[in-house]
């Protein structure tokens, strides 16, 4: 099985972010790893030597190829940042929960900061893309602390905290924001018009 836009799949790498999602850093057991991807667990740490190695592994090739598909540059803003909010809302289907799991025990767990290597060098491609236009005045000036939280925050948060959401809102959490309407929401007041570029 390959994912699209990247390499065949590792059946311990899905594995390990199902488990991860299931049971949480605890509950992700090498042995309950291996035993979801079919394998002993001789052949993952063969493979990938440790947990933290293997959890970094899997969180990394799925960040690797959300980069590689969403984050583009055509010179037409909107439409960039409409199929990147395409691709990641379709992404957090099955990577939300372990984002969650992730941002829920990261502070308990400082050796988590390898395992962050992925959703770290995917916000430094998307924050780049959103620079790029800002020095081509297709958006105002900005700082990338609150531009990028603006245009990935409402498509992470239901994920995070998706019981609230259900308390709160009439929303499911496996339903991402319409990608148009939610990039034109933040292209409001920062986009630039044509007759203010330079």
């Amino acid at each position: 099985m390959t994912t699209p836009g990247g390499p065949p799949d590792d059946p311990l790498l899905t594995a390990a972010l199902q488990v991860l999602a299931e049971r949480g850093l605890k509950g992700a057991t090498t042995r309950a790893i291996a035993e979801r991807a079919g394998v002993n667990e001789v052949t993952l740490f063969r493979r990938h030597g440790t947990k933290l190695a293997l959890l970094r592994a899997a969180v990394l090739s799925r960040t690797t190829v959300l980069a590689g598909r969403g984050v583009h540059y055509t010179g037409n803003l909107e439409a960039d940042l409409i199929h990147l909010t395409r691709e990641y809302g379709e992404a957090l289907h099955t990577v939300g929960p372990v984002i969650r799991v992730l941002v829920t025990e990261f502070p308990r767990h400082p050796e988590l900061q390898g395992v962050l290597d992925g959703p770290r060098e995917l916000f430094a491609q998307v924050a780049a893309l959103l620079g790029r236009y800002q020095q081509e005045g297709q958006l105002r000036p900005e700082p990338l602390g609150s531009l990028l939280p603006a245009l990935i925050g409402p498509l992470v948060l239901p994920h995070l905290m998706p019981d609230l959401f259900r308390t709160l809102l009439p929303l499911s959490p496996g339903t991402p924001p319409d990608p148009e309407a939610h990039v034109r929401a933040f292209l409001h007041g920062r986009a630039t018009h044509p007759e203010e570029t330079p």
